[in-house]
């Protein structure tokens, strides 16, 4: 039997990755975002944690500073973070 890069993971045809509040649905990643996703998700918590701090550059998220303030937005009105929260996130990542 070969290997079919079309074949969805689970019988019911769901994608078996794991959800994260304010990450975007697994179905709208591409294979390389996919992979990178399921990469992290088998990390050990403290390498996770290392390469999310290794990520959060100051340079990277001035540079997606649209995308975050968005996100972080989106988040607060859903409910999935409070008020303070979102002040508290934003001061941390030094976003106004």
């Amino acid at each position: 039997m070969r290997w079919n890069p079309f074949k969805k993971n689970d019988a019911d045809g769901e994608d078996s990755l794991p959800t994260i509040p304010g990450m975007k649905n697994s179905k709208d990643m591409n294979m390389f975002q996919r992979f990178a996703m399921r990469r992290l998700m088998k990390m050990s918590p403290a390498d996770r944690e290392k390469a999310i701090r290794k990520s959060m550059t100051p340079k990277n998220i001035e540079k997606n500073k649209g995308e975050i303030l968005s996100s972080l937005e989106a988040m607060r009105k859903s409910g999935q973070i409070s008020d303070d929260q979102y002040r508290l996130t934003k001061s941390k990542l030094g976003l106004k």
